[in-house]
């Protein structure tokens, strides 16, 4: 019975090395993509950055004109409020405070507006990246793609330039339709 285990023992570590000898010589092929870079740099995230900048566009603009108007108030009084009575000067500065918070307010609400506007378009844009990721790996028969926390890369294995171009392609083929 020992003979028997030993001879099995034996043939099994024999299969274990000739298995890990076969994988040995299939290579496996990695690579790893930036994607900061792609939802940066990609032609998709430069249209919803624009679009972005357009849909805020009036809000940016009220948002000026009503600090233009507050510094014409603040000057306004600076320059008056020798002329002024105590009570003028004192409407004159509630005046001034309530513009203040009324700027303060809008502000906030459009940089959350913009927030929710911009992850919406983030998560729109990160939907995209990966789907090119995938179609790069397989197309160009990869094993493993990394892209999280790499601390350093060769240039041979990164797929960056390769799944930027394939985002710029499909922009184009799309005709520039993102995000319509």
């Amino acid at each position: 019975m020992l003979y028997f285990a030993k001879k099995l023992l034996v043939l099994a570590f024999a299969f274990l090395a000739s298995t890990a000898m076969v994988q040995a010589n299939e290579s496996i092929k990695v690579g790893v993509v930036n994607v900061g870079l792609l939802l940066e740099q990609s032609p998709q995230a430069k249209a919803a950055s624009s679009n972005l900048e357009r849909e805020f566009a009036p809000q940016q603009e009220e948002l000026a004109k009503l600090n233009s108007q507050l510094e014409k108030e603040k000057n306004d009084l600076k320059r008056n409020s020798l002329a002024m009575s105590e009570a003028q000067q004192g409407a004159k500065e509630r005046e001034i405070q309530m513009l203040t918070r009324e700027i303060q307010r809008k502000r906030n609400d459009v940089q959350e507006l913009l927030n929710i506007r911009r992850n919406e378009e983030l998560a729109k844009l990160q939907s995209l990246v990966n789907s090119a990721i995938r179609e790069v790996g397989t197309s160009q028969s990869y094993d493993l793609i990394l892209y999280e926390g790499i601390a350093y890369t060769n240039k041979r294995i990164d797929l960056t330039p390769a799944v930027l171009d394939y985002l710029s392609k499909d922009f184009e083929k799309q005709g520039s339709n993102f995000n319509r």
